[in-house]
Parts: structure tokens; sequence; C-alpha cells
């Protein structure tokens, strides 16, 4: 396993080091998201599937709508998980987390890090990054992260809960959306052409996933599984993958797209293609 480094999220302070400040976040538009697949269709989850994790535990998703998504800039990783009610009504973030897991060792049955935010502690909310180099629960997004946090940020620094544009089951959805430096990710192994598969959940607790899951439908009975939940894999940054999440595929909270269907890294490819065929 990799030897984690703690690092400052936002304006948090780094963990037995020197203090870092990072300029705040400016989340991007909703064209800009890219949707995470799982088995190469948009990550979805139905309505209801998982109590008594509903309302705002519940993530949703169609074909149009993806359950998660994901962006970037030169500073940042965002984060965004649709849900089916407001998690933070009159901005009093509920006493629940939402959150990501990547997969950096390339075995789907565990994760390695966790990116959480909650209102479990206080209303006010708080932001995560906690590492799991110690697999407690095999195969199971209930398995616990590390604790203490590797890094922490205040929710009106690093997150912020908006109207998604749908209406499953007839109500309003929301995103919770989150902002991660790559300066805080990178030294924990998550660098912007780092392979990754990701789980995208709703919890109970700040360090794990004990709620819905995307990607599963729990209406049959059966149980979350990690290897059977996650992302087609990735890549850290979604502007990096030249095969999934950064085909240019863009969808937001409508399902818009831009672009074509021939990926940035595959259009290159084929550029360095044929200017080898012309040198010949």
């Amino acid at each position: 396993m990799t030897r984690w480094i703690a690092l400052t999220i936002v304006l948090g302070s780094v963990l037995g080091s020197a203090a870092a400040v990072h300029a705040a976040p400016v989340f991007p538009g909703d064209a800009s998201y890219v949707p995470l697949r799982c088995g190469t269709e948009v990550m979805t989850d139905p309505l209801g599937d998982q109590p008594p994790a509903l309302g705002e535990r519940d993530l949703v998703g169609e074909a149009n709508a993806p359950a998660g998504l994901r962006a970037s800039d030169a500073q940042f990783l965002y984060l965004r998980i649709r849900v089916d009610q407001d998690p933070a009504p009159g901005g009093a973030v509920r006493p629940y987390a939402w959150g990501m897991a990547f997969d950096l060792d390339g075995n789907r049955s565990t994760y390695e890090l966790l990116v959480t935010v909650d209102g479990i502690a206080a209303a006010a909310g708080t932001m995560s990054v906690f590492t799991n180099r110690t697999t407690t629960l095999a195969n199971d997004p209930v398995d616990p992260a590390d604790t203490p946090a590797a890094a922490t940020a205040m929710f009106a620094d690093a997150a912020r809960v908006t109207g998604a544009g749908t209406t499953t089951g007839g109500n309003a959805d929301f995103f919770v959306d989150l902002a991660v430096p790559w300066a805080t990710l990178a030294p924990l192994g998550l660098d912007r052409d780092t392979r990754t598969y990701v789980w995208a959940g709703s919890s109970s607790v700040a360090n794990a996933l004990d709620g819905d899951i995307a990607c599963h439908d729990a209406r049959g009975g059966g149980k979350a599984q990690l290897d059977a939940t996650s992302s087609d894999q990735t890549t850290g940054d979604p502007a990096s993958d030249p095969s999934g999440g950064g085909d240019l595929r863009l969808e937001g909270g409508g399902g818009c797209r831009t672009g074509g269907s021939l990926g940035l890294g595959a259009a290159l490819a084929l550029l360095g293609v044929l200017g080898r065929r012309r040198r010949r």
C-alpha cells in the first residue's frame, strides 16, 4: 500500500505540517461535468431502492441524468452526486454523508481513498478526505476508512448543494458538489492520470458509504459489493481518460452533451498514426 501524506483541502490546515492556502473553488457549469459509467452506461440508480437511505440520502439517476459525475480544472477535481431531496435545507447540512471512494491499486474489492461531505458533527458541514490503508470489511462499501481524516475543510469552503433540474419521483432533485485540490489528492495517490475505479454513495457516517450506492439496485434484496458497483475504469482527471469519462460527452443537470463520440485521447492517437504514415 502507498504511504500517505496529509495535505490541506481549500482553507484547511496540513496535519502535522505547515499551513497551506488554496484559492477558493469556482464550480464549473453543468456542461463541464462528465458522467461516471458502469458497464459502459452512465452511472444510474433507482429511486427508493435502499431503505432507510431515502430522501436526501437516496442517490437517483438515469441515462439522461447521471447519478455521479466529475469535472476538473487546473486546481480542483469536482465531484457531483444527484440525490432525491435537498441535503441542506435552509443551509443546514442534514446529519448524513455523501461522497465518492476511489480505487488506487487496481483491486475493485478494496478502496484506498474516500472523499465525503457531511453534516453529522455540525450543521455547518464538513468535507473530508480519508485514506484506507487496512481493509476491515472485504468487498464492502461499509469498510471504514482510516480516522482521523487526512484533511478536512468547511462545507462552505469546499462544497455546495444546488438544484439538479430533474424531478425524479415527481419532486425536485439536488446535486451535492465537492471540490478537492489536486495538490491534496496527488500526494495521496490520486493524480490526474491515475487509473482508478470510483464508487458513489451516501452514508450515516463520514468515513464509509453505508447508505445508497450508485449502480446497485437493492430492490432485489442483495447487498452492495464493491466489485459489483464500481464505475468503469477511468482516470483521476476525467479529461485524461481517452476511453470513458473523458470522451467529450459532457452531461450536466439535464443531460446536455457537447462534442462527438471520439475521445480526445483516441483522436490524438489517430493523428499520431497518420503522422507516422506520412513519414514512411
